[in-house]
């Protein structure tokens, strides 16, 4: 497996992990609406095609196929961990820690935290991110869906 700065030529690929996983992940937390929702606003072709200029989204490659990725951006002046997913049939590999070390290792100098978001039930999410060092700090209403929890992890 290799983790890289996707490209352009990994857009396809890249929404496909969307497409695949929040059905998966979202279904049985938010129902069918949240995820039709979700998927046309953060995995359209023009969403994915803008993180990945935006230099800030990772892929995951086994062969030839994109088996994950992970998107950090900033809020507020401070880096936000936005999407990682990993195809559910890859998970239990390390995918998504190595996806987390390469978005850890590209954050710029002096950066004291990373911050994320993940929605409330998605209790795999929460215990991924716990055992990494992240602890709860906020939760957010979400009118659209299950409440939002943002987590943050502080860095040496």
């Amino acid at each position: 497996m290799d983790v890289r700065l996707a490209n352009a030529k990994d857009a396809y690929a890249v929404r496909l992990v969307g497409l695949r996983t929040w059905p998966a992940t979202y279904g049985p937390i938010a129902g069918a609406d949240y995820v039709s929702y979700g998927l046309a606003r953060w995995w359209s072709p023009e969403a994915v095609r803008r993180s990945i200029e935006g230099q800030g989204t990772f892929v995951a490659v086994t062969g030839d196929d994109v088996v994950g990725t992970a998107t950090v951006g900033e809020l507020d002046g401070n880096p936000v961990l936005w999407k990682l997913y990993v195809l559910p049939d890859f998970h239990g590999f390390g995918i998504g820690s190595a996806l987390l070390d390469a978005v850890l290792a590209s954050l710029p100098p002096g950066a004291d935290r990373l911050r994320l978001t993940y929605v409330d039930g998605n209790e795999e999410a929460e215990r991924f991110y716990r055992r990494r060092g992240f602890v709860e700090v906020a939760r957010h209403p979400d009118p659209e869906g299950p409440d939002g929890i943002w987590m943050e992890k502080m860095l040496a």
